[in-house]
C-alpha cells in the first residue's frame, strides 16, 4: 500500500521536472479506504468458507444426539456461526446435504430421501390442528425442503439458529453488536423458558403464602369496628330511612303462610244454565251462544194453546 502514501522528496522533484501534478492526499485516503474495505470483504468471505468446510464434518461423534449435543460441539458451532448471514447458513445446509448429511450441524444422521418423481408432498398435522380446532392442518411442501433434514425436529433446531443470524455483512457490523447477545440452541432456549416459568410459579406461591399468613380470624374485639364500618357504609349509600336496618339493609321478614286445614271446606262448583252453551267470555256472550240461549228459552216457554187448555 506504499503507493498511496504521501510523495517523497525525490518523487516531488520528479513531478517538478516532468511537469506532472502530485496526487491529491484526499483522493489517496478515499482509495485506501475502499481498498481496505474490499480486503475486509475478501477476508470475511474466506473465513466463512473455512467455517462451512469445518461445520460439514460436525458433530465430532457419529453417535451424537442432536437433542443433547456435547458442550464442546455446541460452543464450537455457536462460535463458528458468528460471522454468518442467513444466506451463508443456507449454503452450509446445502453443502451438508451434498455430503448426505442432515442440514443441522449437530446431527450425525443422513437427510431424508423422498420420491424423486414428486415435486411436492402433502403433510398432515395432528387431529384438531386445522382452523378453529376442526379437522387436520394440511401443508404442501416442496420435496427439496423435506430432504434438507432427517426429521422435523432437526429442521426446527436449524431454523431457530438461522433466525438469530444478523442480516448485515460481518464487515459492516459494529464490534458491540456481535457481543450483545450470543447465539443459543433451541434446547437451551426451552430450558431457560422452563426455568423462568418455574421461578414465576415460585414467586406466586411465595406471595400467596405471605398473604395467607396475614389473614386473621375476626374476634369479638373487632366486632365494634365492623359495626361502625357498616353504619358508615349505610350512610354513604343513603340507607338511612326507617325501612332499613342499622347495617343498611332492607328489613324483610320471610314467614311461612298459615293454612287452616280444619276450616270450612269450599263447595264444589255448580253448573249454570248458560254453561251448556259455552257461557260468556269475561262478560261477553258470543252471537252464536246468544242465538242458542234464545232458542232454548223459546223451547222452554209454555205455548199459548197449552195455556188455553189449562184454563
Amino acid at each position: 500500500m506504499s503507493q498511496f502514501n504521501a510523495p517523497t522528496t525525490e518523487q516531488a522533484k520528479n513531478y517538478k521536472y516532468t511537469g506532472e501534478k502530485p496526487p491529491n492526499p484526499r483522493h489517496l485516503a478515499i482509495a485506501l479506504q475502499h481498498a481496505n474495505q474490499i480486503q475486509a470483504q475478501k477476508d470475511a468471505q474466506a473465513l466463512i468458507l473455512d467455517r462451512i468446510l469445518e461445520l460439514i464434518e460436525f458433530p465430532s461423534s457419529e453417535s451424537a444426539d442432536p437433542a443433547h449435543p456435547s458442550t464442546a460441539d455446541a460452543a464450537a458451532l455457536k462460535t463458528a456461526l458468528v460471522p454468518f448471514q442467513p444466506a451463508d447458513f443456507d449454503n452450509l445446509i446445502l453443502e451438508r446435504n451434498i455430503e448426505g448429511r442432515c442440514g443441522y450441524a449437530l446431527c450425525p444422521r443422513e437427510h431424508r430421501k423422498e420420491d424423486p418423481n414428486a415435486k411436492f408432498r402433502i403433510l398432515w398435522g395432528p387431529k384438531g390442528s386445522g382452523d378453529n380446532g376442526r379437522g387436520r392442518e394440511m401443508k404442501v411442501v416442496p420435496r427439496e425442503k423435506l430432504e434438507m433434514w432427517c426429521s422435523d425436529q432437526c429442521a426446527e433446531r436449524a431454523l431457530y439458529l438461522r433466525v438469530q443470524l444478523a442480516e448485515e455483512p460481518v464487515w459492516e457490523r459494529r464490534a458491540v453488536d456481535s457481543l450483545t447477545k450470543p447465539l443459543e440452541l433451541l434446547e437451551e432456549a426451552r430450558q431457560a423458558r422452563n426455568k423462568e416459568q418455574k421461578k414465576d410459579l415460585e414467586r406466586e406461591d411465595a406471595g400467596l403464602a405471605a398473604k395467607m399468613k396475614k389473614l386473621t380470624v375476626r374476634d369479638e374485639s373487632s366486632s365494634a369496628a365492623t359495626s361502625e364500618n357498616a353504619k358508615q357504609l349505610a350512610l354513604e349509600r343513603g340507607d338511612t330511612g326507617p325501612t332499613f336496618r342499622k347495617q343498611g339493609r332492607v328489613d324483610v321478614n320471610v314467614r311461612e303462610k298459615d293454612v287452616d286445614l280444619h276450616g270450612d271446606i269450599p263447595a264444589a262448583p255448580v253448573a249454570r244454565p248458560g254453561d251448556s252453551t259455552g257461557g260468556s267470555i269475561e262478560g261477553y256472550v258470543p252471537q252464536k251462544t246468544r242465538e242458542q240461549l234464545k232458542q232454548s228459552r223459546d223451547h222452554d216457554a209454555p205455548k199459548e194453546e197449552d195455556v188455553l187448555d189449562s184454563i
